[in-house]
């Protein structure tokens, strides 16, 4: 029997700090929101992917039309337009030497381009006082840049030379470019039409999809000094799955439901809990907020957004380090995300630890 409680229609990323200021980039940021990322991926430097994972927590709170950036997003961007900056300095405040320089976009179909571009910001970015080229770590073009441009780290000066103003620059144009229409990064289609405006090829989309999805695979790192040992089980269990299909009654192993997923996860750590997101609501011990262990189950009211009840009709599974794994819902797949939401903060119910 499927879940009746996994039909969630829209889906947001992290609660946004309206108003989130880049006054210093050792800042602390409230909710766990920078723990949306591992500490370090490997090929990323640790600056550009602080500047990936600042850049997503600000859009909302600066474009509020547009919900579920996240870092793997830009980092795909950038692991297509400049392999990440490999080869290139960093500095602490994020400005990269030498600069990231794109062919001279004079038609002549170097690098794909066959239409004239020509200057527009007088060489002031790209050096050339002719035809415009793309800069930046996610190599923006200097037409846009007046538009799009974005001072991430506070400094006062929006400079596409530098990582953390680029990648906020990037979210700000996969988020405007669609007119002011509302548009959700967590949905497969509104994110490929997003990548397409960034750039019209559609080998395009499909290459920085894929990195996106490979980055998506990267889990967060467990919390594993609290918990039970069946529970760090569940959590590992669960994590392996991320990336694959929401599936209306999905048990596996090519797609899950929300209560698919956690009885799955709870089955290969040796604990049998039912099938139903109510039933499961039904069992093991509550805890609070400020007591969840990796594997504690999460349950939200969501029949406001179209899901059926009865309540509770969502179910996640607390990971550790203020994250869960969640399978949200159709057109969706299983990913994880911070527990503060504006989707579903308003609508936890309780939180239940199985066994």
């Amino acid at each position: 029997m499927a879940s009746p409680g996994c039909l969630l229609i829209a889906v947001t990323a992290v609660l946004m700090l309206v108003g989130l200021v880049f006054s210093g980039f050792t800042a602390v940021l409230d909710h766990g929101a920078a723990n949306a990322a591992p500490a370090r991926v490997e090929g990323i430097p640790d600056i550009l992917l602080d500047a990936y994972v600042r850049a997503a927590q600000a859009l909302e709170g600066m474009e509020p039309q547009c919900t579920g950036m996240r870092w793997q997003i830009l980092a795909g961007i950038g692991k297509i337009e400049s392999n990440l900056l490999a080869g290139r300095e960093i500095s602490p405040n994020g400005d990269v030497t030498p600069p990231v320089i794109g062919p001279r976009l004079d038609g002549s179909g170097v690098g794909g381009n066959l239409t004239p571009h020509y200057d527009t910001d007088n060489g002031r970015w790209d050096g050339d006082t002719e035809y415009d080229r793309a800069v930046g770590p996610n190599q923006h073009l200097p037409s846009g840049w007046p538009i799009y441009g974005a001072d991430g780290n506070g400094d006062g000066v929006a400079d596409p030379h530098n990582v953390y103003d680029s990648a906020l620059a990037s979210a700000r144009e996969l988020c405007l470019s669609a007119g002011g229409a509302a548009v959700d990064f967590t949905d497969r289609a509104q994110l490929d039409a997003a990548l397409y405006r960034y750039n019209r090829s559609r080998n395009y989309v499909a290459d920085v999809r894929a990195e996106i999805d490979a980055f998506d695979a990267i889990p967060p790192i467990v919390d594993g000094g609290a918990g039970s040992e069946q529970g760090r089980a569940a959590v590992e269990w669960a994590l392996k799955q991320v990336g694959k299909p929401y599936v209306w009654g999905g048990e596996g192993p090519g797609g899950f439901d929300c209560s698919g997923l956690t009885m799955k996860a709870w089955q290969a750590a040796g604990v049998t809990i039912p099938r139903v997101t109510t039933d499961q609501y039904r069992i093991g011990q509550r805890v609070s907020l400020d007591e969840l262990q990796p594997g504690d189950l999460l349950f939200y009211d969501t029949t406001d957004l179209g899901a059926p009840g009865p309540a509770p009709s969502h179910v996640t599974m607390y990971i550790g380090d203020g994250q869960m794994v969640n399978a949200p819902s159709s057109g969706q797949t299983v990913r994880t995300e911070p527990i503060q939401s504006s989707t579903y903060s308003p609508r936890f119910m309780a939180a239940v630890r199985p066994g």
